[in-house]
């Protein structure tokens, strides 16, 4: 006797062009985002937790969080007013 893995169909609303960025993403791994939904959803379940941290930072504060885990592409200045300058202040 076969069985029949069952499937259920979910229906959500994105942004048109978060969708699409996320398909993109998908496959440049190989995978289709009904793949990468069920892995996240897999992942989820698996630790009774989203699979990442939410923050209510800033997307600025959190750029500047990850760049400062790689110091060496940071941009140097020689003196304070240097950096003012590069900054337009």
């Amino acid at each position: 006797m076969t069985t029949k893995k069952k499937e259920a169909r979910l229906n959500i609303r994105i942004d048109p062009e978060l969708k699409d960025a996320a398909q993109i993403v998908a496959n440049d791994m190989g995978i289709d985002l009904t793949a990468a939904v069920t892995m996240f959803l897999t992942k989820m379940v698996k630790e009774r937790a989203l699979p990442f941290q939410p923050t209510s930072w800033p997307v600025e504060t959190l750029q500047a969080l990850k760049e400062a885990q790689h110091p060496e592409l940071l941009k140097k200045y020689n003196t304070p007013d240097d950096m003012w300058r590069d900054l337009n202040v």
